[in-house]
């Protein structure tokens, strides 16, 4: 493993470490990683959506207010970046209202 993986590796479970206990916080910053492996993968929202509408609806709004949930698949999407579940199904699901096959 070179040191630029290590020290790459090394940030990543840095910003993992470090989630937020604040559920309305951690909504964000998951949105806020979100909209950027969506950009990076050349993806667009519709107008009328935002990042964080779209998480809820892609995870299940009521479950993300349960204690832990949202801990999880911040973890996830540090970890994983663009492979965690949620990345991918965020993709899918605007593929899917882009009519993208």
């Amino acid at each position: 493993m070179s040191l630029d993986s290590l020290s790459s590796t090394s940030s990543t479970r840095s910003d993992a470490g470090s989630a937020p206990t604040d559920p309305v916080e951690i909504l964000d910053r998951i949105s806020t990683e979100s909209s950027k492996w969506v950009d990076l993968n050349g993806r667009q929202l519709p107008p009328e959506w935002s990042m964080p509408d779209l998480v809820r609806a892609v995870i299940a709004d009521d479950r993300i207010y349960n204690e832990g949930f949202l801990t999880f698949w911040y973890y996830d999407m540090m970890l994983q970046g663009q492979d965690a579940w949620l990345c991918e199904e965020i993709l899918t699901f605007l593929d899917l209202i882009n009519y993208v096959f």
